[in-house]
């Protein structure tokens, strides 16, 4: 992978710290697949087919291609920076987007619905929460440009990957703890939570979008005196919700 942008640009579209965010969440039983690979390079929060045909060797596909949010720029593979800056060096050949399909999209993809369908199973209710981190302020390619975000963005698909009253619980925690929330605003949630999502079924989805201002310098990307606070209201909110989770099981 090469790109004609520094490496801060790259950098910046990137959910850092995360993981750590939410590292003791496997304290109270959850399971944590962590993507170790940047979405710069492939994003497994896309379909496979959500590709600018400008960014590839289109009629190498043997299917149609349907662009979506690549119409922004930001689809399966990003053709431009948060900024709008081009970010691919050259088109690539559909034996490069299957590689990166193969190695990174697909066996992601693979895991996390194993292993919704496997607490499903065993338990009756099955709840993932979809944890990324967004930009204080929207960027030229988001809805919002120019806005300033809050500090969650909790999001359902826009009423159709959960249950109400797991939304207004996670909503209500974070607001509990002095935290703004948007909800829906400025993202839905995306194929992560809607491939799986069958809240008629035992299965909730919901995004949690942590606001990077709260945690770490967006010039560095260093951590900050934010960081731990920042940690302790995401763990308890994590607490909160396996402890509905369990209560949803028993009920089922």
């Amino acid at each position: 992978f090469r790109s004609p942008l520094p490496f801060s640009d790259l950098h910046d579209n990137v959910s850092m710290y995360v993981e750590q965010l939410f590292a003791r969440s496997t304290e109270f039983g959850a399971t944590m697949l962590y993507a170790c690979f940047p979405n710069t390079y492939i994003d497994p929060n896309r379909d496979e087919l959500d590709i600018d045909p400008e960014l590839v060797e289109a009629d190498q596909w043997p299917e149609p291609l349907n662009p979506t949010v690549s119409k922004r720029g930001l689809g399966l593979l990003k053709s431009v920076s948060r900024y709008g800056d081009p970010l691919q060096e050259r088109k690539l050949t559909y034996e490069d987007v299957e590689r990166r399909l193969n190695r990174y999209h697909r066996p992601y993809n693979e895991e996390l619905t194993r292993v919704i369908r496997d607490k499903r199973h065993r338990f009756g209710y099955a709840l993932q929460l979809s944890c990324h981190c967004m930009s204080a302020v929207g960027a030229p390619t988001h809805p919002d440009k120019g806005q300033d975000r809050a500090d969650f963005c909790i999001a359902d698909g826009e009423g159709t990957t959960s249950s109400a009253e797991a939304l207004e619980l996670l909503v209500e925690t974070l607001r509990d703890r002095g935290h703004s929330v948007s909800i829906n605003t400025p993202y839905t949630g995306g194929p992560l939570m809607t491939r799986n999502a069958d809240p008629e079924n035992g299965v909730d989805s919901l995004m949690i979008e942590t606001n990077k201002r709260l945690f770490m310098s967006i010039k560095s990307f260093e951590r900050t005196e934010g960081f731990e606070s920042t940690q302790a209201s995401l763990t308890h909110a994590t607490q909160v919700m396996a402890d509905y989770a369990a209560s949803r099981a028993e009920r089922s």
